[in-house]
């Protein structure tokens, strides 16, 4: 079922995640509230960068939530050691 909101638009915040060999650590930001990103510098020591994405449109009442990769290293066997001690980007905001 879908219900139509003529005057709002599609919400879209993200939240990037660092995994280091410390755990998962928090990154940029975008909020709907601000037009901005708020911008954090990466780890130099970041193994792998995700971008987590709740996106909600105008015709739904359903959140859509996905994560994508934005970068990671080239050592495979390290990605995987750290995948599997700590587990995989953090589905939150």
């Amino acid at each position: 079922m879908n219900i139509y909101f003529s005057d709002s638009s599609d919400i879209n915040e993200w939240t990037e995640w660092h995994l280091t060999s410390r755990g998962w650590e928090q990154g940029n930001q975008k909020r709907e509230d601000s037009p901005f990103v708020n911008k954090l510098k990466a780890p130099i020591d970041r193994i792998l960068t995700c971008r987590y994405h709740e996106t909600l449109s105008t015709n739904s009442v359903w959140m859509q939530k996905h994560t994508n990769e934005v970068w990671k290293i080239s050592d495979k066997k390290v990605l995987t050691q750290m995948l599997e001690k700590f587990g995989s980007c953090p589905q939150y905001l």
